[in-house]
């Protein structure tokens, strides 16, 4: 409390010192009126939440926290408005000034840039925290004398010693829950070190590549402005200059790279989006060359069409992905700037569409008539190419580099310290012996919380005898980022909370998922069961639990929808949607699921569909909002099987997927994690309406064969389709040959390897720390099966003993038996460069297949997704 009061002081000090009385904040007065009158309209959609976040200008404050403040509110999604105060957003101003004014770089960074890349808290949809001001206090005296450039590596090196990569979940942890987590997916990596270079006065933002072209994956990574110019950095991943990163070479691939920017930005970038809260800008320039590409929609008759939507949509995941979207103007004309790869380009209106497939290199100006209409039932089959690969520049001295290397594993070792201090499985089971609880349930629960090991023991120790029968149900309910980074109030909340209108009876699988568990999608885990018991009191909860539908009507009633003003896609908290009474369709929905398990009545979000239900009589049903309950809860049964002549079984958004069509556009539904597809054939049973089946093969290159099936599914009727993945006829080109005596001699430091080279060899250099490699490994652990079902020869080859040692005992467990884990010689890499006339391993990691023959089929170099699949094909 002592460190948490001087640093309030401190940040309070400098934010005051920072600017006169009478300065201005907004020195242009022509954009100064404008934050005014937007001020002005979201004073009003927030008047529900008037005095905890507007009380806040009572205070003495100066003209620029005045004006500060008033751009951040003016702009803020609708979840900030929803879910924080004014007191909160005034300490990030202060802190953000006191930075300004600390740092040498604090004068050179020009208005514009401070206003929309500084001082805005909310970098993605993470929930917000105090770190603007912690890692202020923690960064200043280390960076104080550096230069800007100086800053960024160093700051970033820090951002290393915190946090590496691992993936994660969707939802995106806050910057404070990925330090005591100790890593992150690329959105949180991204995200957590926008905060720390914000927090510093430094310009940033978080850039996207919302799918890449060439493979099943998207990637963030962070720009800063530096001395008057943008410079990219791979987030947490220190290199020793700017402008240097694993995914160099990728995004030259790529055809869209974007990133949000809070307010009525001004900047001379490409504008994909200008809404009255946000502009999206096009940075893609930045990375690779690109092409303006032009669509004109023309009507039956052939006359353009205005204010048609159109989206730009790209191969990724097996769906059609849409990059952008926007409208024609009156000479029925859209435009992108984008790369030379393949995109489908899809333009609806008034319940007719068109469609083509575009191949950007050659095309200037697609032409796209508005003739469909939903219902035919048809196929189509394209191949689709990504840009092609383009050399980059761009490397630093053998020195740098080594030193870079050296630091990257001092900066592993405090995170390696850090991590050591959360609690062992010895420490648990004495625990668990003085709460009278399971030792082994204890530590698989507290050994997945990691640094967030102490408030689940609070949680755990603060619960009385007559309920601790629930608490490894909910634990066991909740996700594993949950278990990271939730408080124990809310975990108390549900314990206490669920119980009071509906014991635990027959059905326990319903109550824990649907009663008991907190969390209804990604919000921000908020103690909401308690205060919906209080708000909604015992004779209107009485009639929701009789009549369930009513709370439909009351939400109607009492909270009114928004459809644009939550851009930021950080769903609404229940408790915040309730006390703002406004929402968006999304949070309006967590709400409602959220009040009916606060009153004991089973709801969710279902499978697939993600349509709100409850549980009542027995069946589930649908929450009705925008149709009759009658229309709503109609079913079709769709009969999904697989070709048997498909060499791998399919994998929902790895291979197909399912799509709706509703308004124009086709939208897939959310199976991801549901294990309706653990085997076929299978039933769904789905609202009736127009269906696209994507099934896609990416062959090696990144091209994919896709084949799209438009089908009709009726009410009461089954439909029957069939999952058929296209396969590429070619045998896979021989790209040189290898003495595979000489080249197993040279993998072994000389001496002679004994290995089944009858069934083909597979050798990939590793960088283990890096993310490339990660993703490799990753494929390698999800394949596990298969891999050792084939019985091949995988070898995993390190550049010295003590990587391979570590890499051993981390992984080891979850990868294929039977793999060779090696220090390789130098010369064996060599080998493959002289086979392919084209040296190899300057990105890792090298990843190549050779055949019994001592043909070498495949080589992969740096980043690439779906290397997996494309070594098991080759392996069969």
């Amino acid at each position: 409390m002592k460190k948490a009061f001087a640093l309030l002081v401190f940040i309070v000090i400098l934010g005051f010192v920072s600017c006169q009385r009478n300065d201005h904040f907004i020195t242009d007065s022509a954009y100064r009126k404008k934050v005014s009158t937007q001020f002005i309209k979201q004073k009003e959609l927030a008047k529900g939440r008037a005095d905890q976040l507007f009380s806040v200008f009572d205070q003495d404050l100066s003209m620029a926290e005045i004006e500060a403040l008033q751009f951040l509110f003016a702009y803020m999604p609708l979840s900030d408005l929803a879910d924080y105060t004014g007191d909160f957003f005034l300490k990030n101003v202060r802190a953000s000034f006191a930075a300004r004014d600390t740092f040498s770089w604090g004068s050179k960074v020009p208005e514009i840039l401070f206003r929309h890349f500084v001082l805005p808290v909310r970098v993605n949809n993470e929930n917000l925290d105090s770190s603007r001001w912690v890692f202020l206090m923690e960064l200043k005296d280390r960076i104080k004398k550096m230069s800007m450039k100086e800053a960024v590596l160093e700051v970033n090196h820090w951002c290393h010693e915190k946090v590496t990569y691992r993936g994660t979940d969707g939802r995106t942890s806050s910057p404070l829950a990925s330090v005591k987590t100790a890593y992150g997916r690329c959105g949180e990596e991204s995200t957590f070190t926008v905060a720390a270079m914000r927090s510093v006065g430094i310009p940033a933002r978080q850039c996207y590549t919302p799918r890449w072209a060439h493979g099943d994956d998207n990637h963030a990574w962070v720009e800063v402005w530096v001395d008057g110019k943008w410079h990219f950095i791979g987030a947490c991943e220190p290199e020793p200059d700017l402008d240097l990163a694993w995914f160099t070479a990728p995004a030259k691939r790529a055809m869209l790279v974007n990133t949000n920017v809070f307010g009525d930005y001004e900047g001379p970038e490409d504008v994909l989006v200008k809404d009255e809260r946000f502009t999206r800008i096009n940075i893609l320039s930045n990375y690779t060359d690109t092409k303006r590409l032009f669509v004109k929609v023309l009507d039956e008759h052939k006359n353009p069409v205005d204010s048609v939507s159109v989206e730009f949509q790209l191969y990724n995941y097996a769906e059609f992905y849409p990059l952008h979207k926007t409208v024609t103007n009156a000479n029925g004309l859209a435009s992108l700037l984008t790369g030379y790869g393949d995109l489908i380009v899809w333009a609806a209106k008034n319940g007719r569409y068109g469609y083509e497939k575009v191949t950007v290199r050659n095309t200037d100006t697609a032409v796209i008539e508005l003739t469909m209409k939903p219902g035919q039932v048809y196929e189509e089959l394209y191949d689709l190419v990504p840009p092609a690969e383009q050399k980059t520049i761009g490397s630093v001295s053998d020195s740098a580099a080594k030193s870079n290397k050296q630091r990257l594993e001092f900066e592993d070792r405090i995170r390696g310290n850090y991590e050591s201090t959360f609690i062992d499985s010895s420490k648990t089971y004495r625990l668990a012996k003085t709460l009278k609880m399971n030792a082994d349930t204890l530590w698989h629960f507290l050994n997945k919380s990691r640094g967030n090991w102490r408030e689940l023991i609070d949680f755990i120790s603060g619960i009385a005898d007559d309920h601790k029968s629930l608490i490894f149900p909910l634990l066991g309910n909740i996700s594993e980022k949950d278990l990271r980074d939730v408080n124990p109030e809310v975990l108390t909340d549900n314990i206490l909370n669920s119980t009071k209108y509906q014991k635990p009876g027959r059905d326990q699988e319903i109550f824990q998922q649907y009663v008991l568990q907190p969390r209804v999608d990604n919000e921000w885990l908020v103690s909401y069961k308690g205060y919906f018991q209080k708000m909604f009191d015992k004779p209107l909860a009485e009639e929701i639990r009789k009549d369930p539908k009513m709370l439909v009507r009351w939400i109607r009633e009492n909270i009114a929808l928004n459809a644009t003003a939550n851009y930021g896609r950080a769903p609404l908290t229940p408790i915040g949607s309730f006390e703002l009474k406004v929402t968006d369709a999304h949070s309006r929905d967590i709400l409602a699921i959220a009040v009916y398990r606060s009153l004991g009545i089973p709801a969710r979000l279902e499978p697939g569909t993600r349509m709100p239900q409850y549980h009542f009589n027995s069946r589930w049903n649908d929450l009705c909002f925008e149709k009759s309950p009658e229309a709503s809860n109609i079913r079709g049964t769709l009969e999904v099987s697989s070709d048997p002549e498909n060499d791998r079984k399919p994998e929902y958004y790895i291979h197909f997927t399912i799509e709706k069509y509703e308004d124009g556009f086709f939208h897939s539904l959310d199976y991801e994690y549901d294990p309706v597809f653990k085997n076929f054939p299978c039933s769904l049973l789905l609202a009736p309406g127009y269906y696209l089946l994507v099934t896609g093969n990416r062959i090696a290159g990144g091209t994919v064969l896709a084949k799209l099936q438009f089908f009709e599914l009726e009410a009461d009727q089954k439909t029957d389709v069939q999952i058929e993945l296209r396969t590429n006829m070619a045998p896979p080109p021989v790209l040189g040959t290898i003495d595979l005596k000489m080249f197993l001699h040279d993998l072994e430091r000389g001496k002679s390897m004994k290995i089944q080279s009858s069934r083909g060899i597979v050798a990939a250099w590793l960088e283990p720390d890096k993310e490339p490699t990660k993703h490799f490994i990753s494929d390698l652990k999800l394949k596990k099966r298969e891999f050792e079902k084939q019985k091949g020869n995988i070898l995993l080859l390190f550049q010295n003993e003590k990587d391979k040692l570590e890499f051993q005992k981390k992984n080891r467990v979850e990868l294929p038996d039977g793999i060779l884990y090696l220090v390789a010689e130098p010369n064996a890499i060599k080998d493959i460069s002289m086979a392919i006339n084209k040296k190899v391993g300057d990105q890792l990691p090298v990843i190549s297949f050779i055949n019994a023959k001592g043909d070498l089929l495949y080589i992969s170099e740096g980043y690439r997704i779906g290397t997996g699949d494309e070594l098991l094909r080759l392996m069969k």
